[in-house]
Order: structure tokens, then sequence, then C-alpha cells
């Protein structure tokens, strides 16, 4: 087997037999890691809690055919003020499931990576009430899932600001928005975030409009994954 070292991010653990896990990891370098950690569940295991959801580690692993073996894991940041609240650590499980989603195994996508710890080093810091729907958007965009804000995505009309279709991925005009209208303030809000203007977006206090943005772009993960977030609905 062949051994290599990674920085990754924790995304989930489950059990397998009597002492181990099995860990799922974004790696920096790797993309998305699937690992075993033998006896981790033992009183004496040398990893204590460095594997769990949440942990960005330097990580040494041998590559395995189905599994990876994880034989060093050391702490690089632990996130503790959002795990010890609340409203951060539901943002936090939700951005979680969806890199989990979207990233491939083993494709490396250093940006991804970047995007990912750099929004939960945001959230640590500061919680802005508008983070999880931008970072969705974000994900969204950086995998090729990006909306279509220009033009209604029915018909192609330039006058496309009057509703949004999370399935269809896009823009709607006046006459195919019916029951899907949506606010222009929201629709500002995706395109900034699209576009990079993050600053300014993360600037807008808790209110409706972060409410209404951030079910936008649930709704789009979701239709572009073609599955329910259990982090959403749990």
């Amino acid at each position: 087997m062949t051994l290599y070292r990674d920085s990754a991010l924790v995304l989930r653990s489950w059990r397998i037999g009597e002492s181990d896990r099995v860990v799922s990891m974004l790696g920096e370098n790797s993309g998305k890691i699937r690992a075993v950690v033998k006896g981790v569940r033992k009183t004496k295991s040398r990893f204590g809690a460095r594997l769990e959801p949440l942990s960005l580690v330097s990580l040494l692993c041998w590559k395995g055919r189905d599994l990876d073996v994880v034989s060093q894991a050391e702490t690089i940041e632990l996130f503790r003020r959002t795990r010890e609240d609340f409203d951060r650590l539901s943002k936090a499980n939700v951005i979680l499931e969806a890199t989990e989603q979207v990233a491939q195994d083993g494709f490396s996508d250093p940006e991804l990576f970047k995007l990912v710890v750099r929004v939960l080093r945001v959230l640590e810091a500061d919680n802005p009430a508008m983070l999880l729907g931008s970072f969705i958007w974000k994900l969204l965009a950086s995998q090729g899932y990006r909306p279509q804000m220009e033009m209604c995505v029915m018909c192609g009309s330039p006058d496309s600001r009057a509703g949004f279709d999370a399935a269809a991925g896009g823009v709607l005009c006046d006459e195919h928005a019916g029951g899907r209208r949506v606010s222009l303030d929201a629709l500002e809000v995706i395109s900034n975030s699209l576009n990079g203007k993050l600053a300014q977006i993360l600037r807008i206090e808790d209110s409706p409009l972060v409410v209404e943005t951030e079910t936008l772009a649930l709704k789009s993960l979701e239709a572009t994954l073609e599955r329910s977030l259990r982090t959403v609905r749990s």
C-alpha cells in the first residue's frame, strides 16, 4: 500500500465492526477520502476525538483498494466555538453534509477545500446571518451548477426578475413565475454571491431576506443533488 500525507477536514464518521470507524474527509490535495480508523472506539485509542466531524487535521494514510487506513492524525483546528453554539453547529453540519455530497472520491479539488475551510473559519469567528446561503450558492457554482440569472429559464426572456425555479435552475419572467415569485433583493443577493461580493453580502443582518435567500439556496442544492439533506430535515 502507498503512504500519503494531506490536510483534511472530517465531514462524517460511522461505526464499523466492534471498535473501528470509517471517516469521510475532504483532503486538500486528495479530494474526498474514505478511510478506516482502527480501534478508535477503544478507551486507549491514540486518535481520541481528533477524527470527529468538524475537525481539521494533518493526516497520514495508507492507500487501500476500497478504504484507506488512517495511520496518524494531528489536530490543526477544532472549531470549538462552533461546536459549543447550537446555531453555528447547525450551519456547520449543513456545510459538511453539502460538501460531502458534492465532493468526488479521489478527485483533487484544492479550491473546494479552501472554500469550505474559509467559510467555517468565518462561521467560527463571526457567524454572519447570510453565511450559509451565500456558501451554498458559491458551492453550486464551483461544481458547475451555476444558476441562470440573466434570462428566464423557461423562455429565455431577458425580463426575468419575477421568480426563481430551483429545479429548473434559474430566474423566471413575470409570465412564468406563477407561485414561485421571489423578491428582487433575494435575486440581487444570489447574483452577488455568485459574483464574489461576499463582503457586501455578509454585512446583511438577520431578516426575512436572509430566510428567503437561504431557503432558495437549500432548495437549489437539494434539486441538484436529487435528494434531501439530512441535516436540514433533522
